[in-house]
Parts: C-alpha cells; sequence; structure tokens
C-alpha cells in the first residue's frame, strides 16, 4: 500500500520562493499545509537567481505583467520587514536604485524608446549624462555615453530569501517533505465535476482537497490521473557568476543591453547571465562563463583583473507566451498554479503569494489574474 504523509488542507508542489511563500501565507491563516519538493528546499531557479527587482528597466510597455510586476516590487518593503520578523532572516532589500547605461550607438536608440513611453507614462526614471553617471559608479566603462536611472527598481538576496521564506513558513507550520517527487495530481468525480484528492509522490500519496502546482520547470512533467497536466513549461539555462568585488565598489544594480551587474554585501559582484535552451542541463560551460563575463567587463572593464568567487547555472520556468501562470484551473476544484514566472520570480514572489493564498482562502484575488489565468492557452487537463 502507498504511504499516506497524513491529511492536509493544501498541498504545495514545489519549494522555491514561490511555493515557500504561498505555503507560508496559508499556514499563517491556519491551514495545514504540506511542501512536496524534488530536492532540497529553495535549490534549484530561486537558488540561482540574482534577486533583481526591476521592473521598469527590462518593461518594454505597460501591459498586464508589467502592472503585476510593480504592484509587487511596491509590496517588498513591508515584505522583507514581516520576513524578518517572521524568520529572524534579513533578505537585504536594497533600494539604491538601478542604473542602465548606454555604451554605443544602438544602445541610444534603444534607451531612448524606454525614456521615452516610460517618461510620458508618469514613471519614475531619470536621464543621466555620462558624467552623472561616473558620479554614481566610477567604475563605469569609459565608453559610457548616458545612463537611465530607475530609482524604484532595488534588489534582495535571493538565496536569503529562500532562506527566510523556508523558516518562515516553518515556524507558521507548514510540512516541508524534501527529496520527496510529485509524480501524479489525483482526483475524482463527484456530482458531475472533478475534485482534489491529493498528490501521489515518491514515496506514496498525501492527500488534501486543494494543490497548488508551484513547480517551476517541471509543472509539465507532473501528471493528471495518468495524463499530462498541459501546462507547458520548459527549462532556459542562465549560467552566471560572482567575481571579487573591487576596491572602488559599485553601488546599484547596473544593466546594459547585453548583460548586468548585481553588486552584494558581502564584498562581491554577480553578473549574468546566458539564455539557454538546452533542455535540464545544469551544466557550467566554458562558452557560458566566456559571454558572462564579457559582458560584465564591457559594463565594468576593472572586473577582469578580480577574482571569481562562484560559478552556477540555473533553470528558468518558461511559458509558452513568458508570462507566468497563476490561478484557479478552470475545469478542477482545488487545483491552483503559481508556476512559469522564468525570470520574474524574486519579483512576483509577494503579488503571487497574496493572490494565490486569497484564491485558495476566499475564492477571489484581489490582484487582477485574468492575464495569467492558466485557461489562456485552452489546455487544460482533462475531465472526463
Amino acid at each position: 500500500m502507498p504511504e499516506v504523509i497524513n491529511q492536509f488542507d493544501a498541498i504545495v508542489i514545489g519549494g522555491g520562493v514561490i511555493g515557500c511563500s504561498i505555503a507560508w501565507r496559508l499556514a499563517q491563516a491556519g491551514m495545514q499545509v504540506a511542501v512536496l519538493e524534488r530536492g532540497k528546499v529553495g535549490c534549484e531557479a530561486s537558488y540561482a537567481a540574482g534577486g533583481m527587482l526591476a521592473p521598469l528597466a527590462e518593461a518594454n510597455a505597460a501591459d498586464g505583467f508589467f502592472h503585476l510586476a510593480v504592484a509587487s516590487r511596491a509590496m517588498y518593503a513591508d515584505f522583507a520587514r514581516e520576513l524578518k520578523a517572521a524568520s529572524g532572516i534579513d533578505i537585504e532589500y536594497r533600494t539604491e536604485g538601478t542604473l542602465y547605461l548606454s555604451l554605443t550607438e544602438e544602445d541610444d536608440e534603444e534607451l531612448d524608446r524606454r525614456w521615452q513611453w516610460q517618461h510620458e507614462a508618469g514613471l519614475n526614471v531619470k536621464r543621466l549624462n555620462a558624467e552623472c553617471v561616473r558620479k554614481l559608479e566610477p567604475l563605469a566603462n569609459e565608453k559610457l555615453r548616458w545612463a537611465l536611472k530607475f530609482p524604484d527598481d532595488h534588489q534582495v538576496n535571493n538565496r536569503r530569501l529562500i532562506e527566510a521564506l523556508h523558516a518562515a513558513a516553518r515556524n507558521a507550520g507548514a510540512h516541508f517533505f524534501p527529496h520527496t517527487e510529485a509524480h501524479q495530481i489525483l482526483s475524482e468525480h463527484r456530482a458531475g465535476q472533478r475534485y482534489i484528492t491529493g498528490v501521489a509522490h515518491a514515496r506514496g500519496n498525501a492527500v488534501a482537497p486543494t494543490v497548488v502546482v508551484a513547480a517551476g520547470c517541471w509543472t509539465g512533467k507532473l501528471l493528471f490521473d495518468g495524463s499530462s497536466t498541459l501546462i507547458p513549461v520548459r527549462p532556459i539555462r542562465g549560467q552566471m557568476i560572482a567575481i571579487e568585488m573591487p576596491a572602488t565598489g559599485l553601488n546599484h544594480v547596473i544593466y546594459s543591453r547585453r548583460g548586468y551587474l548585481i553588486p552584494r554585501l558581502g564584498g562581491f559582484v554577480i553578473a549574468g547571465s546566458t539564455t539557454e535552451n538546452v533542455g535540464y542541463d545544469k551544466r557550467v560551460t566554458a562558452q557560458g562563463m566566456a559571454a558572462v563575463i564579457n559582458k560584465a567587463v564591457e559594463i565594468a572593464p576593472q572586473l577582469q583583473e578580480q577574482a571569481i568567487v562562484e560559478t552556477w547555472a540555473g533553470l528558468r520556468p518558461f511559458g509558452l507566451d513568458q508570462w507566468p501562470v497563476i490561478g484557479a484551473d478552470p475545469k478542477v476544484n482545488g487545483l491552483l498554479y503559481a508556476t512559469a514566472h522564468y525570470r520574474n520570480g524574486i519579483l512576483l514572489t509577494p503579488a503571487t503569494a497574496k493572490a494565490v493564498s486569497e484564491l485558495v482562502l476566499t475564492g477571489n484575488s484581489s490582484i487582477n489574474l485574468s492575464p495569467f489565468a492558466p485557461g489562456r492557452f485552452g489546455l487544460e487537463p482533462p475531465i472526463g
């Protein structure tokens, strides 16, 4: 007989920042929550991320995704304070802002477009000449032409964030089952409708009327009563490197069109990143490292003289349209999704946790999730 891991009110599949934050909110509300994680908690995309909270620096239009990203960013100051109180861990929420450098004529065109639509929309974006930028960041490339500054685009230490969320959820009463890979989402027919009953996993079954799929790029490997869940999410590898901080130091997150630098309080700079469609291969490659280093040195040439502290790669969960899948399944009662956050899982953690926990607890969300609805692909799980 399969092992049954007790009866829970909700099961969260996935122990990254999204899964842990949802589990925390549900446990805070008094629910008995189980988190099933295929490996170690928080050691996949959440651990490999950069921690940038930069919707303006990366946005091309004020669309539905942009509004969700800005709303989530606005939650972070309070979110960081609450997390520290709940876990005792400081997630190093930093508010110096983000710089986006123009280093070539082609960069000028891109930054001009970004400046124009954001300035016209009344967003908080500043246009700085080269002299102003060098006063802020003396290590910036001498070829610097000008830059945009986004004062409200911030950062957190993503590894401390997942550690804090894990601790806060445990302290609130959530139960974690690492090295317990979910295989099938289980359901049954009642009165002409389909209802969730639990999850079959590597060590048996877990029973619950609510399942939240927060499995990142492994979402597409889950089965629904023996069939694919049909929410297509694939892995996109990103290779990154940590470089020793130069004596002069860096203060802001700094973008170019080709790469970015993230200063950390621990005395190093994170540089990223590649974007590679190579399946579930997490290897760090010489080609990938060379590309990341070249992008980093283009932004701040002095980095080429610094020691390499760490290299790593992670798998970002990429959906069909690059937007996350967040919300209740349209055909299966008790099945919810919080997946496919791609490059924005850290940024979208507070909003996703709020929205999904509200759906579970009340059936409604105060955040507009219609652009991210699971049924938008027309690929819902079968109910027959």
